[in-house]
């Protein structure tokens, strides 16, 4: 086996010599001379530790058979990029495998020295950096991970706002078609009684001229007290200004002036509301609002209950009326039921509606909350 050796003063020869090999020895770095075919003639004593091979087993071999097979095409550009530039230092990172056929990552300097006396090889000074490049993968990994979750969420957001969007056109498509219907239905017909009644007053005497007047105005009262009920439906909204109790109450102050026969109760308990979010809010509101205005138009009720509460987890409302009830089983024709579920659902709510005839009606709308 060819040894390295250090050429000094006779005087200081023997102390040199002893300290470079004992420097050596117990070195943790990886020290491997090639000649100038790649066949290994030297390595440090660290080998085996980090390889499990003895200087015996590599001595002759080709230091490519302990490299990665992917790694050996650009080795082998670096070698000879080392054998036409002797004594200029090149840095390298590869991958090499032990004797038990497991990778280890190393780093270090290759020294093209085939020209000094005393070496006459390639100097390869390597340091095992299998943890650090293992650490960098995970954090590399854990970035990408990152970058792919932000894009998901990215994605996620934008789809949620797309969502939003659609619920709000369909919303605001429902309420443009329950207006249409309300005033063809409702308004339109009863301007339409009015206009056949004044059409009568041709030919008829005073005393009954008079009563078609007086009937006619009642009419037209009535078209008007219907279309300032539509007006208000329209114009009243929830204020996250002032929350939704505020806003409730005033949708049930309004309800009061209108109809002064009919006594609402209200219990509120929404501890955290400021941390909900606001379209959920707006949805909570025109829920009430259309099931008041359901409990309105068909229950002849005289009694409304309305509770808003909330637990850990389930944000619940429910609004309950005496009035004359309905068989859930039948095919309703309005589109407020409809327009209810519609908005729980954007927001994964359950809608469940306890009615029958004669015995009023009970609606429960549960949102479930995270923690």
């Amino acid at each position: 086996m060819q040894t390295l050796s250090i050429i000094a003063e006779p005087s200081g020869q023997l102390n040199l010599e002893a300290s470079f090999r004992s420097l050596i020895e117990n070195s943790t770095d990886i020290l491997v001379v090639v000649n100038g075919e790649g066949r290994i003639i030297y390595s440090s004593p660290s080998i085996e530790k980090h390889f499990g091979l003895s200087n015996a087993e590599q001595f002759g071999q080709s230091a490519f058979d302990y490299i990665h097979p992917d790694d050996i095409p650009r080795l082998a550009e670096n070698f000879m990029e080392l054998l036409e530039n002797p004594g200029k230092p090149l840095s390298v990172q590869t991958r090499a495998k032990s004797k038990d056929g497991s990778q280890i990552w190393v780093e270090g300097i290759v020294t093209n020295l085939l020209g000094t006396e005393g070496i006459n090889g390639i100097v390869c000074n390597f340091r095992d950096v299998t943890e650090r490049v293992k650490a960098e993968q995970a954090l590399q990994q854990a970035e990408d991970l990152s970058r792919q979750l932000e894009r998901q969420l990215t994605e996620e957001k934008i789809y949620r706002q797309k969502e939003i969007l659609r619920a709000t056109l369909d919303a605001q498509e429902k309420e443009r078609e329950d207006i249409g219907r309300e005033l063809h239905d409702n308004v339109n017909q009863i301007l339409t009684t009015a206009r056949l009644y004044l059409d009568c007053i041709n030919g008829q005497g005073h005393e009954q001229q008079h009563h078609i007047i007086e009937r006619s105005s009642s009419i037209i009262t009535t078209a008007i007290e219907e279309i300032r009920k539509l007006s208000g439906s329209m114009t009243q909204s929830f204020h996250k200004e002032v929350g939704l109790k505020l806003s409730i109450e005033d949708l049930v102050e309004n309800i009061r002036r209108l109809s002064e026969h009919i006594r609402i109760s209200f219990d509120f308990s929404l501890p955290g509301e400021e941390l909900l979010d606001d379209k959920l809010k707006m949805a909570i509101f025109r829920i009430t609002q259309e099931q008041l205005n359901n409990v309105l138009k068909h229950a002849a009720a005289t009694r409304i209950h309305i509770s808003l509460r909330r637990n850990e987890t389930v944000l619940s409302l429910q609004i309950s009326d005496n009035g004359k009830g309905f068989d859930t089983r039948k095919k309703r024709k309005g589109i407020g039921i409809n327009n209810i579920i519609n908005r729980a659902e954007f927001f994964s709510g359950h809608v469940v509606i306890d009615s029958s005839p004669g015995n009023g009606c009970l609606m429960s709308v549960d949102f479930r909350l995270g923690r």
